[in-house]
């Protein structure tokens, strides 16, 4: 790839990984089952071989887990280690679809804020990479919500550990009524310049906040649609998204990912 002058990017799903939570049952999220008597009172029973699934059923690890920190931290090392240019984290959050109120956590006390455990795993992959070129993927909401999105992502949590961060600012993925649009997909443009100019605002809010005390100064790069869903995506509107990008980020733009999971891309 270097040899063509490619860029290259390895990208780790993290806590979604059916691979170690089938071999790791005890650091996996699991099934509560539940069960009542005639007075109502529930107990909630742990299964070690009954994992849960999200919608796609698919198995998931417990984000507290100091062990799944380890285990992807080391495969983010032997990436490099094999010339890998930048290591993307995915999936880097607690789970968002499925029968969310029968997860249970071996590892997480449910007392830690869920941005606080994720903030500290960002915290730890920089201080065991000191040097290495990190990104970090984000739901596109999180360049606009204050909280935490019920799964775990602070967009300024993660202004300090990264080199770049991702916001999936697919505007398939917002609710109809979004910033007035009734179907957000079909304003490709406006979507993706009101997510990232805000994304931009609240990092350079961080900046000022941090007294410009960054080891690294983070870029915004965004991931862009370039799938059908909710309109087609042709050349023209992946490029009204790139065009966004741009005009929104403007001396801070640094390009852009695009997404389609059968990889057949219009640009």
């Amino acid at each position: 790839m270097h040899s063509e002058g490619i860029y290259a990017i390895a990208r780790i799903a993290v806590f979604q990984d059916p691979v170690l939570a089938g071999a790791r049952n005890d650091l996996a999220v699991y099934n509560k089952y539940t069960s009542s008597d005639n007075s109502g009172i529930f107990e909630y029973l742990m299964s070690a071989v009954s994992l849960w699934l999200d919608n796609k059923k698919l198995s998931w690890i417990d984000p507290a887990s100091e062990e799944a920190w380890d285990y992807n931290i080391s495969i983010a090392k032997d990436a490099i280690s094999k010339g890998f240019d930048e290591i993307n984290f995915d999936y880097i959050r607690f789970p968002s679809d499925g029968k969310l109120s029968s997860m249970g956590f071996p590892k997480w006390d449910g007392i830690t804020q869920r941005h606080i455990v994720l903030k500290n795993f960002f915290k730890k992959i920089r201080e065991e990479m000191p040097d290495a070129t990190l990104s970090v993927d984000l739901f596109g909401l999180a360049t606009i919500n204050k909280d935490d999105l019920g799964i775990g992502q602070v967009i300024e949590d993660s202004y300090e550990y990264f080199d770049f961060i991702c916001p999936m600012v697919y505007p398939s993925h917002y609710a109809s009524g979004f910033i007035g649009f009734k179907n957000p997909a079909s304003y490709p443009y406006e979507v993706v310049s009101y997510s990232m100019e805000n994304a931009n605002s609240r990092l350079n809010d961080f900046k000022i906040s941090q007294n410009a005390s960054f080891e690294r100064t983070p870029f915004l790069r965004p991931w862009l649609q370039d799938f059908n869903m909710g309109a087609v995506y042709n050349s023209e509107l992946v490029g009204a998204e790139i065009q966004a990008s741009e005009d929104s980020l403007g001396e801070g733009y640094k390009g852009y990912l695009l997404w389609n999971p059968s990889n057949i891309y219009s640009q």
